[in-house]
């Protein structure tokens, strides 16, 4: 019998922070769709929102304060590659503690507020994790 992570996995971790009615994205130089920021959780870490809090820093340089976990996603392939492997995408509701200090950090290359009036407009053009959680109900 196969053990649960046998082979290549990956578990991500991220914010979902939204202010006035905005969703923070952001997007990287590896993909062409905006995603919350957040990503992959190194080895020997114990506490997913502490990977949340450190890669929301790494990423756009944010300092968050996290509310409550949302709705986690496995995926069983690599999305860009088609590669199998086990993919486990975690997520917090989170509030931004430093909104005038963000700014592309790392392989960020944008930072957006995208209007969450609007939703229908960019909902396709997020990352397929975020349009999970829109279809949850996680973000609203």
């Amino acid at each position: 019998m196969m053990g649960i992570l046998e082979g290549k996995y990956i578990i991500a971790s991220g914010p979902v922070i939204i202010e006035d009615g905005k969703l923070l994205v952001n997007k990287d130089d590896k993909d062409d769709f905006y995603k919350i920021p957040g990503g992959s959780v190194q080895e020997n870490t114990e506490d997913l929102e502490e990977a949340c809090r450190k890669k929301v820093k790494e990423e756009i340089n944010g300092e968050i304060e996290i509310i409550k976990p949302l709705h986690p996603k496995i995926l069983w392939e690599n999305p860009q590659t088609k590669e199998k492997m086990t993919i486990i995408l975690t997520s917090y509701l989170a509030k931004l503690k430093n909104e005038n200090e963000i700014k592309p950090t790392g392989s960020t290359v944008e930072i957006k507020w995208l209007d969450l009036d609007k939703i229908d407009e960019w909902k396709n053009k997020v990352s397929p994790y975020t349009q999970f959680l829109i279809e949850k109900g996680d973000i609203v």
